[in-house]
């Protein structure tokens, strides 16, 4: 962290200095998870593991939950073959947790921009959130959650 951020000006070098001087100190990076394939002989994957659509997103329960819903209600169906039931799970999820992952990936760009105009931007945008008809503009659509969810019965 010191040599990549060494030389950034602002204030950097507090952060730097105040680094070296705790234990307790946790660095992450915003990353998602792409997979071709959620599934792996008996072992399937939900929620953040299989498809991870951004911390910034704030929905890992919300999704977690509708994959595994989803994953239960498939196998339920299939009458324990589970080879069908993953494929028909993936079938089911995939399309809409990769249209999440696209959305999500935009908006980060937009959380974080690299120049000061495009943070001037964003804080402005960020202001007229407030407005009704601005954010549903802005990120309403990206944000609604389209996927179907079918009655399994149970």
């Amino acid at each position: 962290m010191a040599k990549v951020f060494a030389d950034m000006g602002w204030e950097c070098p507090h952060i730097l200095a105040a680094m070296k001087e705790t234990d307790e100190f946790y660095f992450d990076r915003v990353s998602q998870i792409h997979m071709d394939h959620w599934t792996n002989g008996r072992v399937a994957l939900a929620g953040d593991a299989a498809a991870c659509v951004s911390l910034l997103a704030g929905e890992g329960t919300g999704l977690a939950m509708a994959e595994a819903y989803v994953l239960a209600g498939e196998l339920c169906t299939c009458a324990g073959d589970y080879k069908k039931a993953f494929e028909r799970y993936e079938q089911r999820m995939m399309p809409f947790l990769k249209s999440k992952q696209g959305s999500a990936a935009k908006f980060a760009g937009a959380f974080a921009p690299k120049s000061a105009a495009g943070i001037a931007f964003r804080n402005v945008v960020t202001r007229l959130m407030r407005v009704p008809w601005v954010a549903d503009y802005f990120v309403g659509r990206d944000l609604m959650d389209d996927v179907e969810l079918p009655e399994y019965g149970f």
